[in-house]
């Protein structure tokens, strides 16, 4: 517990004061972190106006359902570069001082959770003005977040000690999250047995997509099972991942002694 409890401090030691400084240098500010999804919303949105894109019927007006796809799809990959930019952010002392270095990762993931709770009060307000009325809706919203957050963070734990190791690795790992939207049901529902179609439905981030759609629509759960199962996956995947930063550290500690990434 004494262990843990000095982790805790440490994390919030090095996050102190790091997310006000970062966005008062920004001219928009704090508009920065709901700004790229209202975007994409946007041109998504125009795109099906005009043709383009020929969605199937949507339980959600069309803006609202790809607005709640767009800030899942966000907050996974933004919990997915958690741990790399903790590790490569602290390169400059990481050799020169003696600390747990689970802090490291819990001081970056803080700034994680503040942006996602910004995004997640934009949509649950979209939501009261646009989409449906169910008393667990905030709560089942919620709940699909940090399933996202669990699954990104651990996904990105399992990766750091070799993103950081081999940096073109880490510029293949954002290619592949730049364009991974389109494998899931961020923009579209696809129904049906095509290989496009399985492929997007067996996503991880379907059934929380889908459920914070439902949700939002006050439906029931189209998909609780395999919700659950991807919300139990995502705890194990955390635990792994932190205990694979536990093991890793040390190593990337003694390469950067050595001179290496």
């Amino acid at each position: 517990m004494n262990a843990l409890m000095s982790v805790l401090r440490l994390s919030w030691q090095l996050f102190r004061g790091t997310i006000g400084a970062k966005y008062r240098r920004s001219f928009l500010g704090y508009v920065w972190m709901v700004l790229p999804a209202v975007a994409i919303t946007g041109g998504i949105s125009l795109a099906s106006q005009s043709g383009v894109i020929r969605p199937e019927q949507t339980p959600l007006p069309y803006p609202l359902f790809v607005f709640v796809g767009v800030v899942i799809w966000q907050v996974f990959v933004d919990a997915v570069d958690v741990s790399h930019k903790a590790f490569d952010g602290a390169r400059s002392y990481l050799t020169k001082v003696n600390c747990a270095h689970e802090a490291i990762v819990l001081a970056q993931l803080y700034e994680t959770l503040i942006v996602a709770s910004v995004r997640l009060t934009l949509l649950i307000v979209l939501v009261a003005l646009f989409g449906g009325r169910g008393w667990g809706t905030p709560g089942i919203i919620m709940l699909c977040f940090a399933g996202a957050i669990g699954l990104g963070l651990g996904i990105g734990a399992l990766l750091m000690p070799f993103t950081i190791l081999f940096g073109d690795l880490q510029h293949g790992v954002r290619v592949v999250f730049s364009y991974g939207v389109f494998l899931t049901p961020a923009f579209y529902a696809p129904e049906g047995s095509s290989l496009f179609a399985r492929l997007i439905q067996c996503s991880p981030l379907a059934p929380l997509m889908n459920s914070a759609r439902d949700a939002a629509a006050g439906l029931a759960i189209s998909q609780p099972g395999f919700l659950a199962v991807i919300l139990g996956v995502s705890i194990v995947v955390v635990g792994t991942g932190m205990l694979m930063v536990r093991v890793a550290a040390p190593i990337l500690v003694e390469r950067m002694l050595m001179g290496g990434r």
